[in-house]
């Protein structure tokens, strides 16, 4: 069962995966028994999406396609991709 997060109350997720679709951004997180789907305070569920890496460690950095709000969590067993 996926289970709504508002993007107000996802600070200090450590995110261990995710995936984008129609749905919406849908990340596995530490602790939580399912996948979690992000949601916007402007309740859309579309995000843009990086990972970013440095050598503190891999980030997942989404904004909202529509009105640009923003978070990071931190990207668990994320590894540099091979170039």
């Amino acid at each position: 069962m996926v289970r709504d997060v508002p993007v107000s109350e996802a600070e200090g997720l450590i995110v261990l995966a995710w995936r984008s679709g129609e749905e919406g951004l849908h990340l596995a997180v530490r602790g939580q028994p399912g996948e979690v789907r992000l949601r916007c305070r402007c309740n859309r569920s579309h995000w843009i999406v990086r990972e970013e890496f440095s050598p503190g460690g891999a980030r997942l950095v989404v904004s909202c396609h529509g009105c640009r709000t923003g978070r990071d969590f931190v990207l668990e067993g994320a590894e540099l991709p091979s170039r």
